[in-house]
């Protein structure tokens, strides 16, 4: 089976589809060939027999890579109209989100597939509930991946980022990265260092890395993600 990696958010439109494309691309390269899953997506659109499209981030990621399965539905398992979280998505769709099938999902897009690497995509941060009873954090443990963690230098970023790092490490997910990611393109100013500062001092030893505005994933960081998600195989 294809290893796999979790891209996580510290928040929604923090840019986890846009760090997506970055990885696909840079792992094709430098690593392995790589695919793409997105277990929930909503704000997808809707044909005229009720029927969904594969969502845009999902649309927009696989143009990214060669590794396509024939049925596109591997790529994105739960598909929902609104765009909301996940569990109210389904609630409105009268239909339940269930990780056992988002995991046997991940394992025949695995085997469709000669892909080496799987990026899994979250809807929102890792607390975002899919059902009554479960959250993103419980797919990516269900799933025994690692996780990559894409937040922003914004003002406000430290709490989110924090809190993040601290429920993936008591749901015992370990943490492959943390990409902080400037989606808003915001001016670098006395807060953006030091968010930067902070954020790579409490990573200690956790690869971190900064993108500016429309700024590339570097190889290095890219061999030390493949060897850590080598190790977790």
């Amino acid at each position: 089976m294809a290893n796999g990696i979790f891209v996580t958010g510290s928040g929604t439109g923090v840019g986890k589809t846009h760090v997506c494309k970055l990885l696909l691309n840079g792992f094709a390269k430098q690593c392995g060939r790589a695919t793409y899953m997105k277990p929930v997506e909503t704000g997808c659109d809707e044909f005229a027999d009720g029927s969904l499209f594969i969502g845009a981030d999902t649309r927009s990621v696989l143009g990214f890579t060669l590794c396509k399965a024939d049925d596109l539905t591997l790529h994105a398992p739960y598909r929902f109209a609104p765009s909301c979280s996940p569990h109210l998505a389904a609630e409105r769709g009268r239909r339940e989100i269930s990780i056992g099938h988002i995991v046997a999902t991940y394992e025949k897009l695995s085997s469709a597939t000669s892909a080496d690497i799987i990026l899994v995509e979250g809807a929102g941060g890792v607390l975002v509930p899919i059902n009554g009873r479960e959250y993103m954090a419980d797919v990516i443990k269900a799933l025994g991946i690692p996780a990559i963690l894409v937040t922003t230098p914004a003002l406000g970023t430290l709490n989110h980022t924090f809190l993040s790092l601290r429920v993936l490490e008591q749901y015992g997910i370990p943490v492959a990265g943390i990409i902080i990611n400037n989606a808003g393109n915001i001016s670098r100013n006395f807060i953006y260092e030091d968010n930067i500062k902070t954020i790579r001092r409490y990573a200690g030893s956790v690869p971190c890395q900064e993108i500016d505005y429309n700024d590339m994933i570097s190889g290095t960081l890219l061999m030390e993600l493949y060897d850590e998600i080598a190790v977790r195989a």
